[in-house]
C-alpha cells in the first residue's frame, strides 16, 4: 500500500513539474501520468479495518500526496485563468478596440473562430 501511494505521489510530482514548464499542448500529455496515479491510488485503497492502523510513514505519504494534488489543481486553475485573460486581450485587439468590441459589462466580445468547409469529389 505504501509503495503504491509513493508511486502515485512520484507521478504527481512529475506532472507538477511538467505543468510548470509546459505549453497547453504539452500539459495534455500529463493525462497518462495522472491516470497512472489514479490507478495506483485505487490499488492502494485501505480496507476499513486497516484504516485504523495506518502507519506513520503512510500517513506522511498521504499528506504529501494531498499537497501535490492541491498544487497541481491550483496551477491548472491559474493557467486556465491566464489563457482566458489572453483570449480577452486578443478578442479586443482583433475587434479594433471599438465600442462595438465590448459587451455591456465591459468585457471584450468573444473571438469568433473562422469556419470553413472543404469538399472533394
Amino acid at each position: 500500500m505504501l509503495t503504491q501511494v509513493k508511486r502515485a505521489r512520484g507521478r504527481l510530482a512529475a506532472v507538477r513539474t511538467q505543468v510548470l514548464s509546459s505549453s497547453p499542448e504539452e500539459v495534455e500529455q500529463c493525462i497518462p501520468a495522472l491516470e497512472e496515479a489514479i490507478a495506483c491510488l485505487r490499488a492502494s485503497e485501505p480496507t476499513p479495518d486497516l484504516q485504523a492502523e495506518l502507519k506513520p510513514a503512510l500517513k506522511k505519504e498521504l499528506i504529501a500526496l494531498r499537497f501535490e494534488l492541491g498544487v497541481i489543481r491550483r496551477l491548472v486553475q491559474r493557467s486556465a485563468e491566464f489563457y482566458q485573460g489572453w483570449a480577452k486581450v486578443l478578442a479586443a485587439t482583433a475587434a479594433g478596440y471599438t465600442a462595438m468590441s465590448y459587451t455591456a459589462t465591459g468585457d471584450p466580445v468573444p473571438l469568433a473562430a473562422p469556419g470553413s468547409l472543404s469538399v472533394k469529389g
